[in-house]
């Protein structure tokens, strides 16, 4: 191959593309996405957007920002299924051996952020049972990250069993949570009528809802697809974990922090008296989806790096670790991140999704037989460019505008300059 690596096909074909015989069902990819889905940043998600939306508007925000979500994660998984690769080997196409080295940094850079807010949060949860304050929280959240790394150095099999064993408990714990909350605020008809104190717009909030999953639907739904027998099969496992889990999580979230005017979901839950059943939420939940998480970043390194997954995601555990004495379990420190990430990624999507369906009209030639130049200046310059537009003219959706900049810019580009990156 063009970059003279020696492809390694290991247990989890991080280097190569997934074969036929290696396929999954339907319901093992459902398993491992909506337990990757099933998070509790969700949930404080939908609390944020409760702080400034009634629940009507927060039900717009979210369908629109999960249909959003959806065609994204729908046509990179039908892509990931068709060639059996990661997002960082399939990122080659466009730009090219040497620059998706770089780009594939990028995601876990970012999954490694997210890996970091969810490791502080459960062990925030923790340390408030246990009453640990200053050095004791510190220690709780830092264990958390590298606990829940062990599952991930298990490989895709771990994550499958571990979604097995936790989605029922979460979905049943996420539902009786809304349900109680729903009893407190005074039912149905209360929340209906819920008024915020503050106010935000819908486009934020609708940007909230797509920063939340944006990176994941657009690079990290890749390495669980990949794994699809069919793209009918990849579509509705995509669809399930989406328009399922992450609906789920947003409402139980929202309804819980309107019933007693909190965000912080470790508090709601605590203060309803669920300690217990608290705990299996939190545990299961952001175990399933941090595991996933780190998985995910060990495929995309390896695609940067000469080193074994192992060692990779332990030097990730530790620098995760340390991050989470910054506690960026804090909701204004998530939407800050939620925000960024919603202006900044959806050109990476328009690109992608471009190259494939237009530049390469659907068909990539196959891996293991294409030499790849090394360097595609082109996308660099269509993400650098859409995302300045976004920034300086803020109208409409910027996650939506960023997507179709992104992808416009570089097939005008790519067309414009007859630029080849793939030779078989």
């Amino acid at each position: 191959m063009g970059d003279e690596l020696q492809v390694e096909v290991d247990s989890e074909f991080s280097r190569s593309s997934v074969p036929k015989d290696q396929r999954r069902s339907y319901f093992n990819l459902t398993i491992v996405w909506t337990g990757y889905v099933f998070v509790i940043t969700s949930m404080m998600a939908g609390g944020g957007l409760a702080a400034g939306l009634n629940f009507k508007q927060l039900l717009l925000a979210m369908i629109v920002g999960n249909v959003f979500l959806s065609i994204i994660a729908v046509s990179i998984s039908v892509i990931a299924c068709k060639t059996g690769l990661t997002f960082a080997l399939m990122s080659r196409y466009s730009f090219g051996v040497k620059g998706s080295k770089i780009a594939s940094i990028f995601v876990p850079i970012v999954n490694l952020g997210w890996y970091t807010i969810q490791a502080a949060t459960y062990g925030h949860f923790i340390a408030q049972i246990f009453n640990l304050n200053g050095i004791g929280e510190g220690i709780a959240m830092a264990l958390s990250a590298i606990v829940m790394g062990i599952f991930a150095m298990l490989g895709f099999n771990a994550l499958t069993i571990l979604g097995y064993v936790a989605i029922p408990a979460i979905i049943f714990l996420s539902i009786a949570t809304a349900i109680r909350s729903v009893d407190t605020i005074g039912g149905i008809g209360a929340l209906l009528q819920y008024q915020p104190a503050e106010t935000m717009t819908i486009f934020a909030g609708i940007t909230a809802v797509i920063g939340q999953w944006i990176l994941s639907t657009s690079t990290c739904i890749a390495d669980i697809m990949r794994y699809a027998k069919s793209p009918k099969q990849a579509t509705a496992s995509a669809l399930t974990g989406l328009f399922g889990g992450n609906i789920l999580m947003i409402v139980c979230g929202a309804v819980a922090a309107i019933a007693l005017n909190n965000s912080d979901l470790t508090v709601v839950l605590l203060e309803f008296g669920l300690v217990f059943p608290s705990i299996i939420l939190m545990t299961t939940n952001i175990f399933t989806t941090n595991a996933a998480n780190l998985y995910s970043t060990s495929m995309n390194l390896s695609n940067s790096f000469r080193m074994k997954r192992e060692k990779m995601m332990v030097i990730l555990l530790v620098l995760s670790a340390l991050g989470t004495l910054l506690k960026p379990y804090e909701v204004s420190f998530l939407f800050q991140f939620l925000d960024i990430l919603g202006t900044i990624v959806p050109p990476l999507a328009g690109i992608i999704l471009s190259d494939y369906f237009f530049i390469h009209r659907g068909t990539y030639a196959e891996f293991e037989k294409a030499k790849f130049k090394d360097w595609n200046i082109i996308p660099w310059i269509s993400w650098i460019v859409s995302a300045i537009i976004v920034v300086l003219v803020p109208v409409g959706l910027p996650s939506l505008n960023g997507m179709i900049l992104g992808g416009v810019i570089y097939t005008v580009l790519m067309v414009a300059t007859k630029q080849k990156i793939v030779e078989v």
